[in-house]
């Protein structure tokens, strides 16, 4: 990492401090406030940054920690105690560290590139790999957990046709071990303790802000110097490739403070090669401690945001596994943008780590972690349940698919309400999972406006002219179907409220935009009053095309126009007129001049297609209008469109105006014309020259509260735990009551954990005219936990001869949900203190993994004063001999089934891949791949002459020769009672 720029930094805050002064003055400044305004200059800027405090889990060692918003967008972190300080801002895409050196302030910005391990190992990109020695995506096992993503199955898709973003109520905090490495403490943190846990601190806030607004959980410190490595001789990585210490980091942090002390860990130092690597959704697994990040925030929450168990997002960035829901690189924090603004996930990210946790959701209630609340699982978090209810989007107003000409903008107007009144936070993401290619619009940020836009966006080149953006939209003439995400979340208040848990909670709803062959809608052009000028209060025309094909003959437009370049549009010029191609309004008479010469306005035209998303602009780029000098001016204008209760009308006000012409009077016309939704006011004056203005005030009346409360009917289906897919309960026909023509949607998402557990969401959404919408939610949780059961359990026994040796049973197996099981059986024999001991072994697994095995000893001791008898034997049903096996050796056994042995270790020969009880006399074929979905092993006659996996590729110019260590993925093709199969599976490298 190389500091590349020194910047000079001024904080005000009640005054101006410059960065030669005294960090401790500005730690003054804040003082104990809980909220400060610090404006921060950078390349000229002066950013203005609303500080806010918030708790860290070192504040009684005196740490106080801030976050930064910059127009409602988080923007930074900030740690000090009472001597130092250190944070990160961010601005314009870029990263500025603020320290102290020698008690004076220091501002650094560093200019890297993330890559997320892309290029570890020399595999920099797609194309540096043959397609050839590429893991085919569809051969992946479902339950691989892989470092950074080449395993795309482990993120939870969504099916086909039902979707539901899972909520929960419970708000579940991790405990997070930092590990600060040597080289880190000494060149990030300059050997100084203090620094280390104002870095640590800071981290903690950053998560905390983000996950707690958008995932629903928090995390808090582990304090424990272990973790903090402040001499060289302890030193854990020596400048090392992150892939070495990702294979290394669960071991070296079980090591350090024991694995029952901590939920996540990510490990900090000076790396050769990358900044960034993790374990994909770990963070409910055995791997919990594998995820590296280097100093910068934007860094350390996407790899834990792998951690949380998102893949990437970008559909262009390197050899690893993508939802390929955002285009190029990507916008979200899951993606490769480089851009520190991007500290939000996308809702195909919260969908996929929000499903890890609907399958993970036991929680301890107690601290001490001693409350169990759930079934038994890996690494169980603390929770506090939030009494939060979920946001609710207003679906009458919206429709299932939207039918768009090529080349079309669009934009999304979400209605949603929130129970507790909470403030809402929207977003509209594209959500073609796994379909490389289709990603064609940008996942930007949530906002707190409920109208989101989609178009292409333009930017000077090189040679100061426009050119557009690439990868914001789609291509002129392109067509297809495109699936989006309609979201709203109340998570805005973050995860404590009134100082009780808060989790974020959203509602999405799913539409298509279906974009057709047919004439884009577009404006043609906008006629000017005179000499190529426009005038306030003169007509203008505007012509544009439309596809009746597409809208309709019925369809209605409403046409707009913004003085500042489209970021508002504070004047409506029609509303509710017929979508035919043209229309004449008038130009505002209270338009503002550019930087306030009034002849030039940054004026934009703006026509939207009612009850669609269709709309259109006059132009792409941005510039001005040329203005004549107006003939009248009008005085004592009303505000041009305000929004009122339609019984509290105002009063219409005593318009005047002056004008250039002084012969006679100004003669002004008032009218109004009432429309369904709004009134329209104009006022028409003319003077003695002939000339004539128009102004107009749209008056909207506002939608009247709802007078009917929607409830459901009970009685209403419970949460349940069921052991077997049979046991699950028919869907219950859910009736509910308080309107009219009530409609009820019903969604549901079956969806798969570890170790074949299942939930089962079933959500009912009741809308109707006059009425809030209501929701109510079912989760019904799938896990078999009952072990088979065997037909006998043969006691041990002491005998006095091999004579004496009952023969080994053939037991059978029954299963509360799979029924009748095959039992595999094994024997051995081995010489104990004098005598000789008999273990017969039967073993059985359903297929939820539930495995019962038993095991009989038979001691053979020829002093034994009190031999047991032989059990009787049993009857068969078939006298005929039959030929037997070799019961000494169960691979023979006919009913023996197959077995891999996965653990491989490179320094014990006796720990190697091996499958067994597979047809002798037909080939094996085992390929082998790494986690980037490399081939690094590929054998078509494996197990023949003795040759077998022990550690080493066999693949040239992917990996060389060295030994390998770590996580792998293997594909074998076997024979077995003479069908052919294939098996998939990770296999361990030691």
């Amino acid at each position: 990492m190389k500091i590349s720029r020194l910047l000079l930094l001024w904080f005000f805050v009640a005054g101006t401090i410059n960065a030669q002064q005294k960090a401790t003055e500005v730690i003054r400044l804040f003082g104990t406030n809980s909220s400060v305004q610090w404006n921060v200059p950078v390349k000229g800027k002066s950013i203005s940054l609303d500080w806010q405090a918030r708790p860290n889990s070192l504040a009684q060692e005196g740490f106080r920690t801030f976050v930064a918003y910059h127009n409602g967008n988080f923007a930074g972190t900030l740690s000090m105690n009472k001597s130092t300080l250190s944070g990160e801002v961010w601005h314009d895409g870029h990263s500025y560290f603020i320290n102290t050196e020698n008690g004076m302030l220091k501002v650094t910005t560093d200019k890297e590139h993330f890559t997320c391990g892309t290029c570890v190992d020399g595999q920099c990109s797609q194309a540096t790999t043959p397609t050839s020695q590429r893991l085919p995506m569809q051969i992946v096992p479902t339950n691989a957990m892989t470092a950074r993503g080449a395993i795309l199955h482990e993120e939870a898709l969504p099916s086909d046709d039902k979707r539901v973003l899972y909520n929960t109520n419970v708000l579940r905090t991790y405990r997070l071990a930092m590990l600060i490495d040597y080289s880190f403490y000494k060149e990030r943190c300059y050997g100084d303790i203090n620094k280390v846990k104002e870095f640590m601190t800071k981290v903690e806030a950053g998560l905390n802000e983000v996950c707690g607004r958008e995932i629903g959980c928090q995390f808090a410190l582990v304090n424990d110097p272990r973790l903090i490595i402040t001499t060289k001789d302890k030193e854990i990585y020596d400048h090392p490739v992150v892939r070495e210490v990702l294979n290394r980091a669960t071991s070296d942090f079980n090591n350090l403070i024991g694995e029952e002390n901590y939920d996540a860990g990510i490990v900090f130092s000076i790396y050769s090669d990358n900044r960034g690597l993790a374990h994909l959704g770990e963070i409910t697994g055995k791997l919990k401690g594998g995820c590296i990040a280097n100093h910068e925030f934007y860094i350390i929450l996407h790899e834990l945001g792998h951690l949380l168990g998102s893949a990437h997002t970008f559909t262009i960035g390197g050899a690893t596994a993508s939802s390929h829901t955002e285009p190029d690189r990507g916008n979200s924090i899951m993606s490769y943008i480089n851009d520190p603004n991007g500290t939000y996930f996308s809702l195909p990210s919260i969908y996929t780590i929000r499903n890890r946790t609907n399958l993970h959701d036991a929680y301890y209630s107690d601290k001490a972690r001693t409350q169990l609340v759930g079934l038994p699982q890996d690494n169980i978090p603390y929770g506090e349940v939030s009494t939060n209810r979920a946001p609710v989007i207003q679906r009458s107003t919206l429709k299932k698919e939207y039918k768009l000409p090529p080349n079309t903008y669009f934009q999304f107007n979400i209605e949603a309400t929130d129970p507790d009144g909470d403030p809402l936070l929207y977003m509209a993401h594209q959500a073609d999972f796994n379909q490389f290619g289709k990603a064609r619009f940008p996942s930007n940020r949530p906002t707190e406006s409920n109208h989101i836009e989609f178009y292409q966006p333009y930017r000077k080149n090189g040679y100061n002219e426009w050119e557009p953006v690439p990868y914001k939209f789609t291509d002129k003439n392109e067509t297809g179907v495109f699936t989006f995400w309609l979201g709203v979340s109340d998570g805005k208040i973050g995860a404590y409220k009134n100082r009780k848990p808060h989790v974020a909670l959203y509602d999405v709803y799913e539409t298509k935009v279906n974009i057709v062959g047919g004439t884009p809608f577009k404006i043609t052009s906008v006629s000017k009053s005179s000499a190529g000028k426009y005038k306030r209060g003169k007509e203008v025309t505007i012509n544009w095309s439309v596809d009746k094909n597409i809208f309709g003959n019925d369809s209605k437009v409403r046409i707009l126009f913004s003085e500042d370049n489209g970021k508002t549009y504070k004047y409506v010029l029609a509303d509710g007129i017929p979508n035919n191609g043209q229309a004449t309004v008038i130009f505002p008479t209270q338009a503002k001049g550019w930087k306030n010469y009034n002849l030039f306005v940054e004026g934009l035209f703006k026509i939207e297609v009612l009850n669609h998303i269709a709309y259109a602009v006059s132009t792409d780029t941005p510039g001005t209008l040329d203005m004549h000098s107006p003939d009248i001016t009008f005085k004592n204008l009303p505000v041009p469109v305000i929004t009122v209760k339609k019984n509290a009308v105002p009063t219409p006000p005593t318009v005047t105006a002056d004008s250039y012409c002084r012969r006679g009077n100004i003669n002004i016309a008032f009218s109004e014309v009432p429309h369904d939704t709004y009134l329209l006011r104009k006022w028409v004056a003319t003077n003695a020259c002939g000339d004539k203005a128009t102004a107009q005030q749209f008056i909207y009346y506002e939608k009247e509260a709802p007078a009917k409360t929607l409830r459901f009917v009970a009685p209403l289906p419970e949460d349940k735990h069921v052991q077997c897919r049979g046991d699950i309960p028919a869907k219950t026909e859910v009736k509910a009551e308080g309107a009219d023509n009530i409609h009820i949607d019903y969604e549901e998402e079956f969806r798969e954990g570890d170790r074949k557990s299942y939930k089962l969401t079933r959500s009912w959404i009741a809308y109707a005219d006059g009425a809030l919408p209501i929701r109510y939610t079912q989760q019904i949780f799938l896990k078999d936990t009952q072990k088979p059961v065997l037909s006998s359990y043969p006691p041990s026994m002491t005998v006095k001869s091999d004579a004496d040796v009952p023969v080994r049973e053939n037991l059978t197996a029954t299963d509360n949900c799979d029924g009748t099981l095959q039992v595999v059986s094994s024997q051995s024999s081995e010489d104990k203190d004098g005598k000789k001991i008999v273990r017969y072994v039967w073993f059985v697994e359903d297929s939820a993994h539930n495995e019962n095995r038993y095991e009989q000893v038979i001691t053979i001791d020829p002093n034994a004063q009190n031999p047991q008898p032989q059990p009787n034997p049993q009857p068969q049903p078939n006298p005929q001999p039959q030929p037997q096996p070799n019961p000494s050796d169960p691979s023979k056994s006919p009913s023996a089934a197959l077995i891999i042995y996965n653990a491989i270790s490179t320094t014990n020969p006796e720990n190697y891949f091996k499958v067994e009880n597979a047809d002798e006399d037909r080939p094996i074929s085992l390929l082998i791949f790494d986690e980037m979905g490399l081939k690094v092993y590929e054998n078509n006659r494996y197990q023949q002459n003795g040759d077998y996996f022990r550690g080493y590729p066999n693949v040239k110019g992917v990996v060389g020769s060295k030994r390998l260590a770590g996580t792998y993925f293997y594909v074998v093709t076997y024979y077995f009672k003479g069908q052919q199969q294939t098996k998939k599976g990770i296999l361990y490298v030691k």
